[in-house]
Parts: structure tokens; C-alpha cells; sequence
């Protein structure tokens, strides 16, 4: 386990996120040097972009006076602070505070690189490269309302504690949905899995409410 702090902030990278980013990022499929290369530059810029997304629910959380740290973990992480201290309001800004800044940096990068002469050959193209797709899709995928990822969240602070079984049952729903398009039209099975995990999380949730 890897700890630093980052503006203040403690952050702890599990051993499970690295091996998790490399998956995602080919590690089962490389076959030589160059390929094995790729795939650290993809490690490190999804590092890169999703320590920003937690950076961003972070300093919101000590905006509103509250302590917090960084864990980053298989397919993502959390910023922890002490449960019941904010309002739905503060949940939800806190929560949208991630995936905003993640996608502002991503498009940040995306003029950048207009203007950046990238020398042929060199490793910082794909590492830009990687840098502004994990950005921009780790940004929009955690805003659909499935719970708990960001949009979930979001949603469940806007409905309110009464209406949770309706965070639920919107949940179910839309990860089938995903899952089913995710495996017809992108050929992967990353993200059906995924996305079936979270279905059936939200639909015990659904049946205890």
C-alpha cells in the first residue's frame, strides 16, 4: 500500500487498484516490451486522472469544514469524511464535485493538445492520449444514476432518504440497460459485469426497502 499526502489531504492507493488499472488497460493482452510500456503509461495516467476526481469530492468535503482522506481502490475510490454531517444539498455538491472537476481537466487537455507539439515516437502521446480518455469516460460513467457511483449519489440526495427504494429500483434499471449496450455495441465484458453487480446490489437494496 502506497501512502502521500496531497494538498493536505492523505491518500492511500491499494495494491488492488493498480492490478485493476492494468486490466483495464490491456495487461492480460500484452505480449511485449512495447505493449507492457502502454500499459504502464495507462496505469499511470488513469492514477493521474482518478486522484483528480477524488481530489475535487475532497476539497469540497473540507470546504464544508470537514476532515477527509483519499482511498483509491479496485475501480475507483472514495474521499471519506464523518457520515450525517451534511445536508442533501452539500451530499449532492460534494458528490458532483468529483466527476466536474475529472471532466473539466479532461477538456482542459483536449485544447491543450491542439496547441502542443508531441514529438514522434515519444511516450507523451499516449499518455495524453490515456490521460483525456480515462478523464472524460471515468467522468461521464460515474454520473449515470446507478447507486453508488457518483450519479446514483446525486440522485439519491436529490429523492431524498423517503424515496431511497426509487434510487434503487432507477439503479437496477439503468445498469441492465448499460450493461446490455456496453456488450452489444462495445464487444467488452468489463463493463456488463460491472454494471451486473451493481444491478443486483440495488435490487437486494430494492427487496430489503
Amino acid at each position: 500500500m502506497i501512502n502521500f499526502s496531497i494538498l493536505g489531504i492523505p491518500v492511500s492507493v491499494q495494491p488492488w487498484f493498480w492490478i485493476t488499472m492494468a486490466f483495464i488497460g490491456g495487461g492480460l493482452h500484452a505480449s511485449n516490451s512495447q505493449e507492457i510500456i502502454l500499459v504502464l503509461v495507462f496505469i499511470f495516467a488513469g492514477f493521474l486522472s482518478i486522484l483528480i476526481h477524488e481530489l475535487g469530492h475532497a476539497l469540497a468535503i473540507r470546504k464544508y469544514g470537514l476532515p477527509t482522506s483519499i482511498t483509491l481502490q479496485a475501480f475507483g475510490g472514495y474521499a471519506s469524511f464523518p457520515a450525517g454531517r451534511l445536508d442533501r444539498k452539500q451530499s449532492f455538491l460534494v458528490t458532483a464535485a468529483g466527476p466536474a472537476v475529472q471532466f473539466a481537466f479532461g477538456v482542459l487537455l483536449i485544447v491543450l493538445a491542439r496547441n502542443l507539439a508531441i514529438p514522434e515516437g515519444s511516450l507523451f502521446g499516449p499518455f495524453l492520449t490515456f490521460l483525456i480518455w480515462v478523464s472524460i469516460a471515468w467522468a461521464v460513467l460515474n454520473c449515470l444514476p446507478v447507486y453508488p457511483m457518483d450519479g446514483g449519489q446525486m440522485l439519491a440526495a436529490v429523492l431524498g432518504p423517503r424515496k431511497q427504494r426509487y434510487v434503487h429500483l432507477i439503479s437496477v434499471i439503468v445498469a441492465v440497460v448499460i450493461g446490455v449496450a456496453g456488450y452489444l455495441f462495445l464487444n467488452t465484458l468489463l463493463l456488463p459485469v460491472f454494471m451486473a453487480l451493481f444491478a443486483w446490489q440495488n435490487w437486494q437494496a430494492y427487496q430489503a426497502g
